[in-house]
C-alpha cells in the first residue's frame, strides 16, 4: 500500500546516504552520472530490504510459512519481557531470508517479529499454526497502535485441553483488527527448535487437517496392519525373526506418533512428563529394536559373529547411557544421544545387509535394499529436524515414506525366508520318507501313501494288486562278493522296477532286499502278468564282479484286493505268504495268493 511504501521509503533514504557518502563519492569525486546511477542502486537496494519487511497482507491467501516475513533475535543469558523484545527487534532483529527458521538441538529460546495488515473494513480471524509439534514452550502477543492486545501460550510444558485449537500442531487463533497488528513470538524448547509457521484461514487450516488426516491414516493404517500380520505370524509359527520385527515397526510407530504430536492428541493427553521425554526415549528404542531385527534376521550369531558382537555393544552402549541420562534427569544429554544413535544404526543396518550378502546369506539382498531405503530416510529427517539441513516437507516425512517402502520390502525379506525355511522343512521330509541308496520311498514314506490309495480303491470299488519281491540269495552275494555288489544289485533292480512300472504305480523298499509294487486299478490277472514280467527281467541282469558275471534272481508273491473289510495290513500279510510259497517252490517265480 502508499501507507508502507512511504514508510519503507523515509527508511530508505538514510540508509542509501550513507552508501553514498561513505562509498560512492570517495571513489567517483568527478563522474556525476556514476554517482548518481549508484546513488540510485543504493536507494533501490534499502528500499528493498527494507521492504522485505512489510506487513502480511491477510486478505490475499498465503501459502508459504512466515519465516521470509519476520525478524528475529536470541535471548542471551537473561530473559527478555516482551516490551525489551520488541524494542531489540525493531532495533537489531535479523532478517532470516528462509522459510523456516531452524535453529538446532538445545537452542537459546528465540523471539520472533512480524506484522499483519488487515485492509479490510472488519474483523478477520486467522490461526497462526506452528508446525513442529515437540516445541516445549511458545508465546505469542499480539499488539496493535503500540497496546498489547492478546497474549497466548502453547507448547508440551502445558496439558493438552489447555490448547486453544484440538489439533497436533499448536495454533493460536486471533481476530485481526482493522489496520496493522504486530505479532511477537518467544519459542524455546531443548529439542530441535525448527520453526515452520504458517498463517491459516479456518478453511486452509481444515484443508490442511484434512490432507494430513489422509496421509498419516494411510501409513498408520498400512503399518498397524503389517504390525498385527506379523504379530500373529511370530506366534502361529513360534518365529522369533517377526517378533523381533514387529517390535521395530512397534517402536517406530510409536515414535512417529510422538514426534508429529499425535501421541499427545490421542493417546497421553495429561501426560506431561511423558511428552517431554518420549520423543528421545522411542528414538533409542527404534534404533536398538532395528539393529536386534537385523541380528536375528540375519542370524549374525552363528554366520556373523564378529558384526553380531558389534551391533550387541552398540545397543546396550546406547541402552545404558540413555538410562543414565533418564536418571539424571538430564534431557538435553539424552537427546543428543537419540540423533547421535542414528549414526551407527544407519551404518550398522546398511553394512549386515552388504556382508550378509558377501557370506551367502540370500535373504540379506532384500534386507540390504530396505536398510538402504530406511536409512537415508533416517538421516534425511533427522538431518531437517535437527538443523544441519534447511527445512522441507520432503525432509521431515522422509523417514515416514522410506518406512513403508522398507516395511514392503521386508515383508518381501520375511516371506522369502519363510520359503526357504519350508522348502527346507519339505526336502527334509521328502528325504525322510527316501531310501537313500535306491531313491524309492523307505517303509515310512510307503506307509503315507498306501493307505489313503486304498482307502480310493475301497470307496470307488476299483481293483488293487500289492507285489512283494525278495532278491533271491541276497545274503550270498554279500557274503561271497561284498556289501558294495549287494548295493550295486540293489540299485539295478530299483531302476528295472521303474522302468518296468506304469504311471500312478506305488513303488518302494520294504526293508533289506524287499520291496512293494501297489497297482491301482490292476486286477489280480494283470497284476500276474506284471510280476512275471519283471520276474523273467530281473533273470537277465547281470553283475559285473572282478571278471565274471553273476546274474541275480526275485521272488514275487502277488495279493489282490477282494472284501471291502480288508486293509493293508491284510493284503501285506497274504501277500508275504505267496512269496514264501514261491521260495519254497524253489525261488525264481510268482505265487498268487489264493494260491494258498
Amino acid at each position: 500500500t502508499t501507507e508502507i511504501y512511504t514508510l519503507s521509503l523515509h527508511d530508505a533514504l538514510p540508509i542509501s546516504s550513507f552508501f553514498y557518502l561513505k562509498i560512492v563519492k570517495p571513489v567517483f569525486p568527478r563522474h556525476l552520472t556514476v554517482k548518481l546511477s549508484l546513488y540510485c542502486l543504493c536507494l533501490y537496494g534499502s528500499l528493498f530490504s527494507i521492504m522485505s519487511y512489510a506487513s502480511i497482507d491477510i486478505s490475499h491467501t498465503y501459502t508459504a510459512p512466515l519465516g521470509n516475513e519476520s525478524r528475529y533475535l536470541l535471548e542471551d543469558e537473561s530473559p527478555l519481557t516482551v516490551e525489551e523484545a520488541r524494542l531489540a527487534l525493531h532495533s537489531k532483529g535479523i532478517a532470516p531470508h528462509q522459510g523456516v527458521l531452524n535453529f538446532g538441538i538445545n537452542s537459546k529460546p528465540v523471539w520472533l517479529y512480524f506484522t499483519i495488515e488487515n485492509p479490510s473494513a472488519e474483523l478477520m480471524t486467522r490461526f497462526i499454526r506452528v508446525e513442529a509439534s515437540w516445541l516445549d514452550q511458545v508465546d505469542i502477543y499480539f499488539f496493535s497502535n503500540d497496546r498489547l492486545i492478546n497474549a497466548q501460550s502453547g507448547g508440551d510444558k502445558y496439558p493438552f485441553d489447555q490448547r486453544q485449537v484440538d489439533d497436533r500442531f499448536i495454533i493460536f487463533p486471533h481476530d485481526f483488527d482493522v489496520g496493522q497488528t504486530e505479532v511477537l513470538m518467544r519459542l524455546s524448547s531443548p529439542d530441535p527448535l525448527n520453526i515452520p509457521i504458517y498463517l491459516l484461514s479456518l478453511d486452509e487450516m481444515h484443508q490442511k487437517t484434512l490432507n494430513d488426516g489422509y496421509f498419516y491414516g494411510a501409513i498408520y493404517g498400512f503399518l498397524l496392519a503389517l504390525l498385527a500380520y506379523n504379530i500373529l505370524l511370530s506366534f502361529s509359527l513360534k518365529s522369533r525373526r517377526y517378533l523381533y520385527y514387529s517390535q521395530y515397526l512397534f517402536f517406530f510407530i510409536l515414535m512417529n506418533l510422538s514426534y508429529t504430536g499425535h501421541g499427545y492428541q490421542w493417546l497421553w493427553p495429561e501426560q506431561v512428563t511423558w511428552q517431554l521425554w518420549l520423543n528421545p526415549i522411542l528414538m533409542l528404542a527404534y534404533a536398538t529394536t532395528g539393529l536386534m531385527f537385523a541380528t536375528r534376521f540375519l542370524d549374525t550369531q552363528k554366520k556373523l559373529k564378529r558384526l553380531h558382537y558389534i551391533i550387541g555393544f552398540t545397543c546396550w552402549s546406547l541402552i545404558l547411557l540413555g538410562a543414565l541420562f533418564i536418571l539424571l534427569g538430564d534431557n538435553v544429554r539424552l537427546l543428543y544421544l537419540a540423533f547421535f544413535a542414528i549414526i551407527p544404526f544407519a551404518s550398522l543396518m546398511i553394512t549386515s545387509g552388504v556382508v550378509g550378502m558377501f557370506n551367502g546369506i540370500k535373504e540379506a539382498r532384500y534386507f540390504a535394499a530396505a536398510t538402504i531405503f530406511v536409512t537415508v530416510g533416517a538421516v534425511y529427517t533427522t538431518l531437517t529436524v535437527s538443523g544441519v539441513i534447511e527445512y522441507s516437507n520432503l525432509g521431515f516425512h522422509a523417514l515416514e515414506i522410506a518406512m513403508l517402502i522398507e516395511a514392503v520390502l521386508f515383508a518381501l525379506a520375511l516371506s522369502y525366508q519363510f520359503k526357504i525355511i519350508q522348502d527346507g522343512k519339505i526336502t527334509a521330509e521328502r528325504l525322510a520318507d527316501i531310501d537313500p541308496l535306491t531313491g524309492l520311498y523307505n517303509r515310512r514314506g510307503l506307509y503315507k501313501i498306501l493307505t489313503p490309495l486304498l482307502n480310493v480303491s475301497l470307496r470307488k470299488k476299483r481293483a488293487l494288486s500289492l507285489l512283494l519281491l525278495d532278491i533271491d540269495y541276497f545274503k550270498q552275494i554279500n557274503d561271497l562278493y561284498g556289501h558294495t555288489q549287494g548295493d550295486k544289485a540293489l540299485r539295478q533292480l530299483s531302476k528295472l522296477l521303474l522302468n518296468e512300472a506304469r504311471n500312478g504305480d506305488l513303488i518302494g523298499r520294504w526293508g533289506g532286499e524287499e520291496f512293494i509294487l501297489l497297482l491301482s486299478e490292476t486286477t489280480e490277472a494283470e497284476a500276474q502278468v506284471l510280476a512275471q514280467r519283471i520276474v523273467d527281467k530281473v533273470s537277465e541282469l547281470s553283475l559285473a564282479v572282478a571278471d565274471k558275471e553273476v546274474n541275480i534272481t526275485v521272488s514275487i508273491g502277488v495279493s489282490c484286493l477282494e472284501t471291502p473289510t480288508q486293509t493293508f495290513d491284510d493284503l501285506l500279510d497274504q501277500a508275504d505268504k505267496a512269496l514264501y510259497q514261491a521260495k519254497s517252490k524253489g525261488r525264481n517265480r510268482v505265487v498268487l495268493a489264493q494260491a494258498n
